[in-house]
């Protein structure tokens, strides 16, 4: 059974309770003071508001002080045009978020200028992944720290360590197999041809006519689409392609952890609204902010996240009406099944669901 250790939000805003959080867990300090230590984030998608903030990140590396200077921030590039597809770009956005010097370490894209820069790793023979591709960078560090945000997803119901590990380590090949069972479908009778979808598709692959239409060929399933209908008229086909997409992500999260020597996982459980900060914009929290978690286990983490929000009150300004005990959610997109990729992780050996919260 895996500790999870548990700071409420009315101490987590308090200085020095990170460190007491962070010392039940692992203690770093010996590290050579040469070792490289990359600290795996997402600082936001131009517009969103919700990511952990540069001060909550530098707050989780001050109280591990971990021995050695060579820290810094790194995500990876993504598959939609905008200023995350390039490193320069993706650079001055994250100096726009507060990330980087004077403010935090340095943030360094982790798969290159165009988020080609990867090392494949060679899968067992049973997964579905044959080679996974996963950033360079991730790979080159001698430790890892995973910093996430637990909030909704448009594709995984919920986001939170694996996730960060499965997409967040992979570079752009690595994301597009991922992505490439997940293909949107238009149901033509919702459909009013608004054309708001075709609007916000990155890769032009909506047209409109008497109704949308997906060229899927051309689609990258990124689930941009999903998000952005207001009459709810894009759905996926979950028969199928959900159980193929997070079985490829949590083994791209093995691939990533057998590369990347993670120290420990920290998730925040505040403004855990429903979609992920890729958007530019989301609706309101489902909840009102919990706290702050801390765990070597990334499923035990997850689970203890989700049943932290299941167990909470809807927010006021929530846009679901699932109380106490409800799986929040669940109640904002029926057809997902978000624990299903916990199931699939402890599966293949990263973590366990049965796990023990301690109240820090």
């Amino acid at each position: 059974m895996s500790k999870v250790f548990f700071l409420p939000i009315d101490r987590a805003q308090m200085e020095g309770e990170f460190a007491k959080l962070l010392e039940k867990i692992v203690s770093i300090k010996g590290m050579n003071p040469t070792d490289t230590v990359a600290v795996k984030i997402h600082p936001g998608e131009e517009g969103n508001s919700s990511y952990v903030s540069p001060e909550n990140v530098n707050r989780v590396i001050d109280a591990l002080d971990p021995g050695t200077d060579r820290i810094f921030l790194t995500d990876t590039t993504v598959l939609y045009p905008g200023r995350r597809m390039s490193a320069p770009d993706y650079l001055n956005l994250t100096h726009e978020h507060g990330f980087g010097l004077p403010w935090t370490p340095p943030f360094i894209i982790a798969d290159g200028l165009h988020g080609e820069d990867e090392i494949a790793v060679k899968m067992p023979e049973d997964f579905q992944t044959d080679e996974a591709h996963i950033a360079a960078i991730i790979s080159n560090s001698d430790a890892m720290i995973v910093v996430s945000h637990f909030k909704g997803h448009l594709l995984t119901g919920f986001g939170g360590a694996l996730k960060n590990l499965g997409m967040g380590c992979a570079s752009r090949a690595g994301k597009l197999y991922q992505h490439s069972s997940v293909k949107p479908l238009i149901n033509t009778k919702k459909c009013t041809a608004c054309g708001f979808c075709a609007v916000h598709c990155h890769v032009n692959a909506i047209s409109i006519g008497s109704v949308a239409k997906i060229n899927s060929d051309i689609c990258t399933g990124c689930g941009e689409c999903l998000g952005r209908c207001p009459e709810g008229a894009i759905r996926v086909s979950w028969d199928q392609n959900m159980s193929i997409f997070m079985r490829r992500m949590i083994e791209y999260a093995y691939a990533a952890v057998s590369v990347s020597n993670p120290l420990l996982y920290v998730n925040f459980i505040t403004s855990v609204v429903p979609d992920c900060d890729c958007m530019k914009d989301t609706a309101s929290p489902l909840v009102d902010d919990i706290g702050v978690l801390a765990s070597t286990d990334p499923v035990a983490i997850d689970l203890a996240s989700l049943d932290l929000v299941t167990a909470a009150a809807a927010s006021k300004n929530s846009p679901v009406t699932a109380g106490a005990g409800e799986d929040k959610f669940i109640a904002y997109r029926p057809d997902i099944e978000g624990i299903l990729q916990l199931s699939i992780a402890e599966s293949l050996g990263l973590g366990s669901m049965e796990y023990k919260l301690v109240k820090v």
